[in-house]
């Protein structure tokens, strides 16, 4: 009898976790969403998804030009100067709109810099970009 309630609990147990550890669908990625901009609150890191997701990460007095590439749940930053994965991680959506990369890695070995980068995870949000048809210009709004 106790075998067969330890088999049922561990049963419930395992369906549980499955059940709850499965991630919703996503209906689009972030490198599908149109006039806007992902930033962080401080500007440290940005990039535009209708420039390729092209951007700018700064880390101490360097600013690199970035790309970001999602695949799946799988980011990867990459330094278009040099051609090299800056650092990668795992993405998901936060409250709604906002854009949570997280268990982030550097490249440490072409960064020698990055090993004094503790920085984990990145919390971006949507920035709209609106196009000014006088100059065929593109200005930031809030």
């Amino acid at each position: 009898m106790k075998r067969i309630l330890c088999a049922a609990l561990a049963a419930v147990l395992l369906l549980s976790v499955i059940l709850c550890g499965c991630a919703p669908p996503v209906d689009k990625t972030p490198d599908k969403y149109t006039d806007i901009k992902w930033v962080t609150p401080d500007y440290s890191f940005r990039f535009n998804p209708d420039d390729d997701c092209k951007g700018n990460f700064n880390f101490g007095d360097t600013k690199y030009n970035i790309q970001v590439k999602f695949e799946k749940s799988h980011v990867t930053v990459t330094d278009i100067d040099k051609d090299q994965k800056l650092f990668e991680g795992e993405w998901m959506y936060e409250d709604g709109n906002h854009l949570y990369i997280h268990s982030v890695k550097y490249n440490t070995e072409d960064y020698e810099e990055m090993k004094k980068n503790y920085s984990e995870f990145f919390r971006l949000h949507q920035e709209s970009l609106k196009k000014d048809n006088t100059e065929g210009t593109q200005e930031e709004t809030k």
